[in-house]
């Protein structure tokens, strides 16, 4: 079972290489098919071996709440679409509830200090293959204007990696980063610290070179948490490296000084933010179903191409589940972003707690909170690679306190 968990990991560092197109705007990834099957395998497993247990944790309550809304809204919008205008939202519906699942499979699955450490390296070392994918992705295919026809927009010179886009591509590494950083500061081990240190920098190069402003908020809010929570000389560091790159890379700037005045980028966003509150004032309480956003979207004429990959939400992660799950699946999945905050945190206020879930508790704490801020402008909390890393660390990090490390 712990193999799969592996090819998991694998199958989000592959990103969007391996994607089947099923219907105009609509596809699958490889652990669209994966994740569920081994969900199958492992409840099966578990039941024929009478050894299925899921573990009390905090996230349990607001987890399931929020899946089961999400559902519900769902179906109580199934009169208002066309059949396979259905099957594509049970497919994006199905989704979420199996990449959420994936938390209770991890942690079922961290049984021993030794999975524990082994796992926690593997997603860490994940994140820096991923960032090392995005360099050779820059350096051999650095203009995206040949994939428009496929619904992808004309990046030139970013950093995109798999994932084909600078902004989701950067919040992954911002929340690979924290757990980084978080680990370097808790380590004993000079040797490892210094590894670990490296890691950072290199993994900072690739997100400077995503050019993305939401990337840039976001990892300058981890890295100032982190600094504040754990060390000044990090703040030193971070606002003397902001300078530097600031002065470094050229196009940075132009990106950073476009944040202040209403650019195109801007408008496209403001535009979403509209178009977001026009369908949430017409469907407050329950949503228009997760996720029918891309046919609810069309009603509202606010899709221009068939192909458009991001019409399925809005520049925001928390515009998007009010708009489908509607104020009641919106409260419940505050309520789960804040155990997941309160926990992680709880862990590294512990001086009791071993280093290495102090320092996953403080990366998890940090990576959150800018993803949380990176996921107003982008999507990013839904991104399903980017959700489903997240559950995986998440239920490593549960399985750590089960353990009692």
């Amino acid at each position: 079972m712990k193999k799969l968990l592996i090819l998991i990991l694998f199958f989000i560092l592959c990103g969007q290489l391996l994607r089947l197109p099923i219907s105009e705007g609509g596809s699958i990834i490889f652990n669209d098919l994966l994740v569920p099957l081994v969900l199958i395998v492992w409840l099966a497993n578990g039941l024929v071996k009478k050894k299925f247990i899921i573990s009390k944790t905090a996230l349990n309550l607001p987890l399931l709440l929020f899946l089961i809304l999400a559902a519900f809204s769902f179906i109580l919008n199934l009169n208002n679409l066309i059949d396979a205008e259905r099957l594509l939202s049970l497919a994006y519906l199905l989704r979420l509830i199996s990449y959420s699942l994936v938390f209770f499979f991890v942690l079922n699955i961290s049984d021993s200090k030794k999975v524990f450490e082994k796992f926690y390296s593997i997603a860490i070392w994940g994140g820096l293959i991923f960032a090392f994918l995005g360099f050779l992705q820059l350096i051999f295919f650095p203009s995206f204007e040949g994939m428009v026809q496929y619904g992808w927009d004309p990046h030139v010179k970013r950093l995109l990696s798999t994932f084909f886009d600078p902004n989701y591509a950067g919040g992954f590494l911002v929340f690979v980063n924290s757990l980084i950083l978080s680990r370097m500061l808790f380590t004993q081990n000079k040797a490892e610290k210094g590894l670990w240190f490296f890691a950072f920098l290199f993994v900072l190069l690739a997100i400077i070179l995503t050019y993305s402003r939401s990337t840039y908020l976001a990892v300058g809010i981890s890295v100032l948490v982190i600094g504040l929570l754990k060390s000044w000389r990090l703040l030193l560091f971070g606002a003397l490296t902001l300078i530097i790159a600031f002065f470094a890379f050229p196009r940075m700037q132009q990106r950073i000084l476009g944040g202040f005045s209403l650019d195109v980028t801007a408008k496209m966003r403001l535009d979403s933010y509209q178009q977001a509150q026009k369908i949430i004032e017409d469907n407050l309480i329950i949503g228009v179903g997760y996720n029918n956003l891309r046919s609810v979207r069309e009603e509202y004429g606010q899709i221009l191409s068939a192909t458009q990959h991001a019409a399925g939400g809005f520049d925001s992660s928390f515009l998007t589940i009010l708009a489908t799950t509607g104020i009641i699946g919106f409260i419940a999945y505050l309520w789960l972003i804040c155990h997941m905050l309160i926990d992680a945190f709880k862990e590294f206020w512990d001086k009791k707690s071993p280093p290495i879930m102090r320092g996953l508790g403080l990366g998890i704490f940090a990576g959150t909170l800018g993803l949380v801020a990176h996921s107003q402008f982008v999507n990013s909390l839904l991104y399903p690679h980017i959700m489903l890393y997240l559950f995986i660390v998440l239920g490593l990090f549960y399985g750590g306190k089960k353990l009692n490390l």
